[in-house]
């Protein structure tokens, strides 16, 4: 059971005005190497955004935040540039303290503000489960209760921190792929209002506002994608076309190796039902035409198949908020609604069984 924080979600820029000034107070012991502050840009291009001299393990920064923003200060050793270590921290109002030893990275700790005292606790409760779980003494079914409590700890830490970024964080990263789009738009009521006018949290509410038009339950929305012969076809034609009893939307890729885990199944139930009225809509998210094609004929996946060959940018993605793949939508032709969302593995099958062999 390990499980480690990984701060990557939709980071906010630098800027501001004074009113919203932060300190960043580092104080390592045994460091002696520069370190960087590192933001979005940063951790794509390694350009970053500021840099301090360490003095007997002491450096600082000083800057503006429009809104919280998520950073990462880093250092290098000075003798074969290996990273010494990576800490993730949240720039806001106040005085941020950097703390640790050079030696022992993973005691290294960003606290000071609510967002980083919160991001603490949680780091901390995390690792107190994880050393339980990896405690020779610790029973099956006791690891078992842990899992429980791993699983919890993350809506557990959210309500707890509505009224500071980390909470905003939280959420951003993990609940967007847990929750329906009404799940998620009811929690995000639950915020303080300045939490939810943040950056992160506008774009969390705008993919919630997505998810939503397809929850289960909502009619499907057409997709008009060409073929592998470059003829548009439309799920519109699919769905009214007779015979047909439930069409599965499916999005995929032949780069997505969990794309592939599903093909199996989807074969075996394109094999049993099809000629009980079940098709599917496969919509590639491959850029490469023949490389699509070519998976499409060595897996026989012998069902409808459309691409814009343009990957996730296309308007069946954000019609459908995908920023994942495999994901797919069962629709019901007679009434045109979404019956079931994200069938993996066996449960396609399962589900089918119900509808189709009343």
């Amino acid at each position: 059971m390990k499980r480690i924080l990984i701060l990557a979600a939709a980071l906010l820029g630098f800027g501001g005005c004074s009113s919203d000034r932060y300190t960043v107070e580092g104080d390592i012991e045994g460091l002696e190497a520069t370190v960087y502050l590192l933001d979005e840009n940063g951790i794509a291009t390694g350009m970053p955004v500021d840099s301090a001299a360490t003095e007997k393990g002491r450096f600082r920064f000083r800057g503006t935040a429009a809104e919280p923003a998520v950073a990462y200060a880093t250092a290098r050793s000075t003798t074969d540039g290996t990273p010494l270590f990576f800490v993730p921290l949240f720039l806001e109002p106040g005085t941020i303290a950097v703390t640790g030893t050079a030696d022992a990275p993973g005691s290294i700790v960003a606290t000071g503000t609510p967002a980083n005292d919160a991001c603490a606790a949680y780091s901390r409760r995390l690792a107190e489960l994880e050393a339980r779980y990896a405690d020779p003494a610790t029973s099956d079914e006791e690891r078992q209760a842990i899992d429980l409590e791993a699983a919890a700890l993350d809506s557990t830490a959210i309500g707890e921190n509505l009224d500071n970024f980390f909470g905003v964080f939280l959420y951003a990263q993990n609940m967007p792929y847990r929750l329906t789009g009404r799940e998620l738009l009811d929690g995000i009521r639950k915020f303080s209002e300045p939490m939810r006018q943040t950056t992160l949290m506008e774009r969390v509410q705008a993919y919630a506002e997505a998810k939503a038009r397809t929850d289960v339950g909502e009619p499907y929305i057409d997709i008009v994608q060409n073929d592998a012969d470059g003829r548009a076809l439309s799920l519109r034609s699919v769905v009214e076309r007779e015979g047909n009893r439930y069409v599965l939307i499916d999005f995929w890729a032949s780069w997505c190796v969990p794309c592939m885990g599903e093909v199996p199944y989807l074969k075996e139930a394109y094999a049993k039902y099809r000629d009980r009225g079940f098709e599917i809509y496969g919509v590639s998210f491959d850029s490469d035409r023949d490389r699509w094609i070519g998976t499409v004929e060595k897996r026989e996946m012998g069902w409808l198949h459309v691409s814009d060959l343009a990957e996730f940018d296309n308007q069946a993605a954000r019609d459908y908020a995908v920023q994942g793949i495999p994901a797919n939508f069962l629709v019901d032709c007679a009434t045109g609604r979404i019956v079931a969302v994200n069938l993996r593995g066996e449960e396609l099958g399962a589900r089918l069984a119900e509808l189709l062999e009343k």
